[in-house]
Order: C-alpha cells, then structure tokens, then sequence
C-alpha cells in the first residue's frame, strides 16, 4: 500500500505486529532478534497518510477481497470547528469546503458549574490572604468542635453565598474534615472512614505527583467540607454537583465577599431520600462519589498554586485542569514506583461516554461530562506513554505530571511541551493520532506494540466501578458506499471500515478531501490477515 500526499508521493510508515513490515500487504520476510528468518505478519499492519493542502490519495498494492480496513481521519487543529471530508474515488470530489462553528450540544449544570468556576479563577485580582492578616488566629481544633464557612448558592454567579456550621469530624498533620451539622450525626464514623482513610493515605503520593498547595492561612492544613448546600447548589441549576474547589478562597474577603480565606473544598453529602436535591444513596456517596471527588478537587487546588501563585502564570485551562483531576483520581492505584497503574472508579463512565462520540467531541474544547471522558483518557495515554519511556519530553509518568503542574503553561501548549518539550501546537499530531490509534487497538489481537495499547484500563470490558459499565471500544462506521462523507470535530477521531472488495472496485485507490483549514492525519490499519 502506498499512501500519499494528492498529486504528491511520500514514504509511508509501516508497523506491523510486533515486527516491522516492508510493506502492508507485501508478505516476505524479516530477522527476529536471533537472526532466524520469520514471517512478516500483515495483521494489524498501520500505514500513516500524509495529508497535503488538497488531501492525500492512497494506493493499496494488494488487496483480497475479503479483507478489511480501517481508516481513522482526525483533525489536529488548536481552534474548535468542526470539519468536512470525504473518502471517494481518485479524481472527484463533491466536499463543502466550509468549516462549521463547533456547537457544544446540551450543558448540563456540573459541566457549566466547573467551567464557570475555571473561567472565574482566570480573572480573580486581589490581596492573597497572609497569616499574618488573619481575622481570628489560628489555634489548636478539637475533634467535635464547630465552625462556620461561607459556600457559594448560585450556579451562575459567584458572589452569592451562604453560611453553614461544620462540626469537625477528622483531622490528621494535613487536613480537616467538617461535616455540615445538618447531616452530621447522619454519618457514623465508620461511613466516614469508609471514604476517608484512603484519601489520607494518598495526600502525601498527590503531593509528590501534583505539587504541593498553597497555605495562605498559615495554619498548615487544608479544609474538606461535606454539606448539602452543595447537593442544594445542583439542585438549583436542575442536575448534581458533586463538589467544587474555587480559589476565591484564597484572597481577601475584604475583595471577595465569599472567600473563607483559607485551603477549603466542598463536596455533596449522602442524601437517599433527596432532601437537598438529586437523592444519593449512602452507598454510592461512600463508594463512588466521595473516594473520587476528595482527590479531584484536591488536584484543582493544587494546580493554582502551582500555575499561579509559584509560577507567576494563569489557572490551567479547565479541560487540562479537569483531564488532571481525573486523573488525580487514580492515586488510590499508586504503587512502589510511584506509578497510578489503574483508573479511579468514576472514570469508566466517563469513558465510556467519549469512546461513543470520538468524531462529535472536541476534548480540548471545554470540560462537559462527555469531554472530560476524552481529556481524561487522553492525559491517561499520555501519562502511560511517559511511564514506558515513550514519550520524549518527559522520563516516566511523574516527570510528565511535574512538568504539566510546576509551569506557567497552560492547555494545549503545556500539553505538547510536557510531552514532546515542543513549542510548536503544530506536534499536538504526534500526540493525538496514536492516541487514536491506541484507542481502537487497545485489548484486540491486531498490536502488541505499546504505543498502541493502555495498560490500566480494558477498553473492551464490563468495568468495576459499581455502575457495570461495559467499555466495547470506539465507535465505527461501516462505509457502504463510496463517495462517503463525514464530519470530524478538531482533536476528534473520525473511524470508517470498508471491505477489500470495495477498494478493488475504484482500481486500489482511495482519496480523501478534506474541508479548508482543516489540519488532517488519519491512519490505515489492516484489520484481518491474508
């Protein structure tokens, strides 16, 4: 197979499985590493299509008919749209050459919440609290003892606010835990340590990972709030929110009515019978919701004080700061090589979510549920990458997170600096097309090559997340006829299969158009043996 720019030849990248092939589809033979002649294997064959300004053309050498392909089309640009291309016959085309405005589909009031949180933060102006200006001084707490915090009420603004008393429940040499006395007597210590426990133990593997936070209070703690006035803050904008972190904390109330003027985050509290809004059952609260959220949102604080206060930047944009918060939330995996070798127990869903809209969802582009499954699993790929030496900007993968948090760089520039030391969002291609790859590949028979594969996750599996959610892979189309055509969003993945017999009909040759502007790649990948 030959794949080449339009009215252009290029050289074309052949992996095969396990071995590295002449050809896709030529058969012969090459050495094993003792010297023995061996087969090569044409299954799984990948061969990388070059894109010039007017698309790329593709040759196959040889082609049975029973055999079949996948074409994998992505767009690598740094702005959001959404573009056409088209997949024809050699010398036609019938493409609309116009780019659409990239529409985020349906917000719901988490995803709105966060990213409004995200974009406050970008703005936030004024004195930073210091111990020394302390409004009451810090002293010694006692388990049982009660204070008072402001949390903010409105999903659409941040200066709302009201005051709930928390009866501390847990403390350790790093943080507080409140309840809101509302529920407190609600939630026995062993349901609390049911969540908690294992979060104090990770604080210290998030620390080394992430950075550290700031501690603008002096008081050498940070403060996790569990109240229902954020279940009633879900409520109100008509969904659930889970908690929140929002850095207003950390300035002068004197600036910011709201702020508590200390490390604080908040999260939902159990609610079976929906008192406070969306009903939580205990169960799922203690297993899923509160073990997940407790290192999220530790994450978000970590971040600021990483990007803003030490390295004199902006907060991180919300769909990297988001795809680190979820990754955050595999610390509970970490093991002796300081390596998190398995997914949080909230990311399946997530997941799983994306993998049904690869083609329709820009992950760089904001931070709803569905993009959030794509930044997530995207800073996994990149992070296991890191951790098999991989990757050339970073060592292993907690190079790769200390490079993405102690920077003043943000979003896709911090991405392709951490992992390629590139300052050009041009290589985002090199990151983004074995992704790709690695997501249609991952748990089959076609690689062994772990560029192509994830390790902490089965992409092809019923997961163990209390949910039964069942991973089946990317979505697909089966192409029925050529010219075919489609729509690919920027940093989606668009995958087609078509048959041997339909690649004989137009002569071996296949072209792809693509809309103006668009930066292309796309793969081919052989998916059966001679």
């Amino acid at each position: 197979m030959k794949i080449m720019m339009k009215q252009k030849f290029f050289h074309s990248v052949f992996f095969a499985l396990a071995l590295l092939s002449a050809a896709c589809g030529s058969g012969g033979t090459t050495s094993d590493e003792s010297g023995e002649l061996v087969e090569s294997l044409v299954l799984g064959s990948i061969s990388e299509i070059e894109f010039g300004t007017d698309g790329a053309v593709i040759q196959f050498d040889s082609v049975s008919a029973s055999q079949t392909y996948l074409i994998d089309i992505f767009s690598y640009n740094d702005s959001s749209a959404t573009y056409a291309f088209e997949i024809t016959t050699e010398g036609s085309s019938n493409i609309s050459q116009a780019v659409m405005a990239l529409t985020s589909g349906s917000i719901d009031v988490t995803e709105d919440f966060h990213e409004q949180l995200r974009n406050a933060e970008e703005t936030l102006d004024g004195e930073v609290v210091e111990a020394s200006n302390l409004h009451a001084s810090v002293q010694a707490l006692t388990i049982g003892s009660t204070s008072s915090f402001k949390v903010i009420t409105s999903t659409s603004s941040s200066s709302s606010y009201t005051t709930v008393t928390g009866k501390l429940r847990y403390e350790n040499d790093d943080f507080y835990l409140y309840i809101d006395t509302r529920v407190s007597d609600s939630i026995s210590d062993s349901e609390m340590n049911s969540f908690v426990t294992n979060f104090a133990a990770s604080v210290a593997s998030e620390r080394t990972l992430f950075g550290g936070e700031s501690d603008v209070n002096g008081d050498g703690h940070f403060i996790v709030l569990i109240t229902p006035a954020v279940n009633q803050l879900g409520a109100s904008g008509g969904g659930i929110i889970t908690g929140f972190f929002y850095a207003i904390d950390l300035y002068s109330s004197d600036t910011y009515a709201a702020s508590n003027e200390m490390e604080i985050y908040y999260t939902l509290a159990p609610d079976p019978s929906g008192t406070y809004g969306t009903a939580v059952s205990e169960s799922f609260a203690y297993s899923n919701y509160l073990v997940s959220v407790l290192p999220h949102e530790f994450q978000h604080m970590i971040s600021y004080n990483q990007h803003v206060f030490l390295n004199g930047g902006s907060s991180e944009s919300s769909f990297l700061n988001e795809g680190m918060s979820h990754l955050a939330e595999d610390i509970y995996s970490i093991n002796s090589d300081n390596y998190m070798a398995e997914v949080g127990v909230e990311n399946p869903s997530r997941i799983a979510n994306y993998l049904d809209a690869t083609d329709s969802t820009c992950f760089i582009c904001g931070s709803s549920l569905v993009q959030r499954g794509g930044s997530y699993l995207f800073m996994r790929y990149l992070y296991e990458q890191a951790q098999k030496g991989n990757m050339s900007g970073a060592s292993d993968g907690a190079d790769f997170i200390n490079r993405l948090l102690n920077t003043s760089r943000t979003g896709l520039s911090n991405i392709v600096f951490a992992a390629l030391e590139s300052t050009d969002n041009a290589d985002f291609k090199d990151l983004l097309g074995p992704f790709g790859l690695a997501m249609y590949l991952s748990d089959t028979d076609l690689t062994t090559d772990n560029r192509y594969t994830f390790e902490g996750i089965d992409l092809r599996a019923v997961q163990d997340d209390n949910r039964s959610t069942s991973l089946e892979g990317t979505a697909f189309q089966s192409i029925s006829s050529l010219a075919f055509s489609d729509t690919v969003v920027t940093a989606g993945h668009s995958y087609m299969t078509l048959t041997g017999d339909q690649i004989i009909a137009t002569g071996n040759r296949l072209q792809i158009n693509v809309a103006d502007g668009m930066l292309a790649g796309g793969f081919v990948v052989q998916l059966d043996a001679d």
